[in-house]
């Protein structure tokens, strides 16, 4: 049995380049000390026909290997039902565009089926994509009341004095004071304010951000506040962000009248990090709204 496992022990070592090049000097080597010229050559013959074989093998090998992984996609799949039941969804799609001859079709589907494989890879890599719509805001809704989530971080870029003053983002804001009055979310924020909005000269900013601002100091969020110019020096803190816990971090561009131009939402780790990098970075610059209100008095 003690053999036995010592054979099995050199047999990983065999199979690495470096050990099938140094087996083959040692018997090229024994061949030279122990044969006549015509058996080394021989020998030599022998070693260079197995190396051929087996890097033909090999080759052979990685590409059964590859088609076997595609042919192996459904039943990988199968393990999950949900995902599955997709899969089988764009396969019998693809099927029924495929029987259509028409050339102007199959050219139309194949850009579209193009398309749809770029939102797919998006997808799968960990990042959704809203453009030009509030629709987002029911994915906000979801993430903030998801289990095992316990703190929100936002960062608002305030261009305009109607931010967050529409429907949707009154209806947002009642979300944030639900959870946080039923202890369920820890909800801080920074808003980056524009210097039109709250100028050098003004002690406060303007109404109704001001409000704003006041009513969720008062209903016990963390609030901080920072004019925008004040970030000249570090202007890639200037975003709209939402970071929720460590789970994903979403980003919002808006244009000039607070309208939503795009919202995209990563789950991807390495931008939840950068994330958290930046708030805290942004933090420095920032005022805690508490203790600037005991400094100067509400109008």
């Amino acid at each position: 049995m003690a053999k036995s496992k010592s054979a099995l022990h050199w047999i990983p070592w065999l199979t690495h380049p470096l050990g099938v090049a140094l087996a083959g000097c040692g018997a090229v080597f024994l061949g030279w000390l122990l044969l006549p010229p015509s058996g080394a050559i021989a020998v030599v013959g022998l070693l260079v026909s197995i190396l051929l074989g087996l890097t033909v093998a090999n080759s052979h090998r990685a590409a059964t290997a590859s088609v076997t992984s595609h042919l192996e996609t459904p039943f990988v799949l199968a393990r999950d039902a949900a995902m599955f039941q997709r899969y089988r969804a764009m396969s019998e799609s693809l099927l029924a565009a495929s029987r259509n001859p028409d050339p102007i079709y199959r050219e139309i589907a194949l850009e579209h089926f193009d398309e749809l494989n770029r939102q797919a890879t998006t997808i799968a890599s960990g990042t959704f994509v809203f453009e030009g719509t509030e629709t987002w805001r029911i994915l906000y809704e979801r993430l903030l009341r998801s289990p095992g989530l316990h703190l929100y971080r936002s960062v608002a870029w305030v261009k305009n004095e109607n931010y967050w003053q529409d429907e949707p983002g009154r209806k947002s804001m009642a979300v944030n004071f639900e959870l946080h009055d039923a202890e369920l979310l820890n909800i801080e924020r920074i808003a980056i304010i524009a210097d039109e909005l709250w100028p050098l000269s003004e002690v406060w900013p303007v109404e109704p951000l001001r409000q704003w601002l006041q009513q969720q100091h008062s209903r016990g969020l963390w609030i901080k506040f920072v004019r925008e110019s004040a970030l000249s020096k570090e202007p890639e803190l200037i975003a709209d962000i939402g970071i929720y816990g460590s789970r994903a971090v979403g980003m919002q561009e808006l244009d000039d009248d607070c309208c939503t131009v795009r919202f995209t939402l990563t789950f991807h780790q390495a931008r939840v990090t950068e994330a958290e990098s930046r708030w805290t970075r942004l933090a420095v610059y920032a005022e805690s709204f508490a203790s600037y209100l005991d400094r100067y008095d509400m109008p």
